[in-house]
């Protein structure tokens, strides 16, 4: 991951953070369910909204929420999560224990391992939706 930190700081932007994202998913239920078993997050909940139950929320500790909606079709993201290194391996060894497959990269060529360079380690998972998702930590 390239870090930008400095770069930020020499051009005096604004201070932004992001609010949340919305993902599509054929099956926005099980979508959500995958995601908050894999993080050993809550469950999510219906989001408050115009259309009471359209979304699903998932809300993570930096104050990001990733709003999920049902489409029947959709593009495929990729979404990646960083966490401490001890919740790495809780999510590692919860994917090996439960057979789940992971690979070490985005192309699915080395399954059942994960990748290390610079500064990170890291796997990927597809989500039921296709969506890929990345956990990684610093080494």
């Amino acid at each position: 991951m390239i870090d930008k930190t400095e770069n930020l700081k020499q051009k005096n932007f604004p201070e932004v953070a992001l609010n949340h994202l919305i993902i599509l998913a054929k099956e926005k239920q099980k979508t959500a369910d995958f995601i908050t078993n894999l993080l050993d997050l809550p469950d999510a909940i219906p989001a408050d909204g115009p259309i009471p139950n359209f979304f699903l929320c998932i809300q993570f500790s930096n104050d990001v929420m990733m709003l999920i909606v049902e489409a029947k079709e959709h593009p495929i993201g990729h979404y990646a999560f960083k966490v401490t290194n001890d919740h790495f391996e809780r999510i590692k060894n919860k994917l090996k224990n439960e057979k789940k497959d992971f690979w070490a990269d985005p192309r699915m060529q080395r399954p059942f391992e994960c990748y290390e360079e610079k500064s990170n380690k890291g796997l990927y998972v597809i989500a039921p939706s296709g969506h890929g998702l990345e956990v990684l930590t610093q080494l």
